[in-house]
């Protein structure tokens, strides 16, 4: 009888846990909701002069035909030169990339949408996350709830692949090495970060930022989600790893995820910030772009879909 009213009280004690649990869950939605909907007005930066990317080179590529801007290969700087820079972002150093294409926009759940509905993979799922789900699975926002053999299936089936985290570098700051895709200082209005002034609780439409678009032309290689790239993570590989036509380590415990996302501050927004995070995760803070090889010649006509050459 002891055992049985000592079940009891434990049975009473974990209901009344899980209650508390879903009485403090639901409540803390109701005031992200309410967060969100009281939204401050969107702060905006100066408008860009609009022929500044007439000269780019774009092509619609692949099985989603997403616009892809072809970057010239060449050897171009890699890591940070500033002390503001973290010790896996240094020393900075001149590699060798091939010429390859890379998308214009980040991946859209529309995109990964026909994706699942062609291929029969499964559908995107976030971890946690505690306001309603749907306001981050509208089309025009970037796919979350992707882990990085997700990302890199979707490029794949596009005959595309995945940028290597040199290429996805040098597309974000250009041949300038700029801190921000936008310059060398961070201000609001440029990019999608953390805090209400940029107008987005959550992720934005892809490209609404035009005031932060890379040197190359790229929309949202700052802020709005983080983005897989090819390799695995090695704290000391801008030190010690290859720098002919780099393409990471080997094999590894996590990916790199580059850009920084819609729940990072400026600082962690930059061009040369890296980040690990393993390769099965499904986040609400990371997305993806693709990649193509390209001829090494300024010619968009011809072009290669295999993984990273070496």
């Amino acid at each position: 009888m002891k055992e049985a009213g000592i079940l009891i009280g434990m049975g009473i004690i974990f209901l009344a846990l899980l209650l508390f649990s879903i009485f403090r869950l639901n409540s803390i939605r109701s005031e992200a909701k309410a967060a969100r909907e009281r939204q401050a007005p969107r702060v905006t930066a100066p408008a860009p002069d609009p022929v500044r990317f007439s000269h780019l080179r774009i092509a619609k590529l692949g099985q989603d035909a997403a616009p892809m801007v072809f970057i010239r290969g060449g050897t171009v700087w890699r890591g940070s030169k500033e002390e503001r820079g973290e010790f896996d972002e240094k020393p900075a150093r001149q590699v060798t990339i091939h010429s390859y294409f890379i998308d214009l926009y980040e991946i859209t759940n529309a995109q990964y949408q026909q994706f699942i509905e062609k291929t029969g993979r499964h559908r995107q799922e976030v971890m946690v996350f505690f306001d309603d789900i749907s306001v981050l699975f509208q089309p025009k926002l970037p796919a979350v709830g992707v882990a990085w053999f997700d990302a890199d299936a979707y490029c794949t089936w596009n005959g595309k692949r995945l940028p290597t985290e040199a290429e996805w570098e040098h597309a974000a700051r250009g041949e300038d090495d700029r801190a921000w895709p936008w310059g060398e200082t961070y201000a609001e209005g440029y990019a999608n970060g953390r805090g209400e002034d940029d107008g987005f609780a959550y992720t934005a439409p892809v490209g609404s930022f035009e005031a932060g678009r890379s040197p190359f032309g790229l929309y949202d290689l700052s802020g709005n989600v983080l983005e897989w790239v090819f390799d695995w993570y090695d704290e000391f590989y801008y030190k010690d790893g290859q720098i002919t036509y780099p393409k990471g380590p080997d094999s590894g415990m996590a990916k790199v995820v580059r850009g920084g996302s819609w729940d990072n501050v400026g600082n962690d927004l930059r061009t040369t910030k890296r980040s690990a995070v393993a390769p099965n995760r499904k986040e609400a803070t990371i997305g993806f772009r693709c990649a193509m090889d390209a001829p090494d010649e300024a010619d968009s006509s011809s072009v290669s879909t295999s993984t990273p050459r070496k």
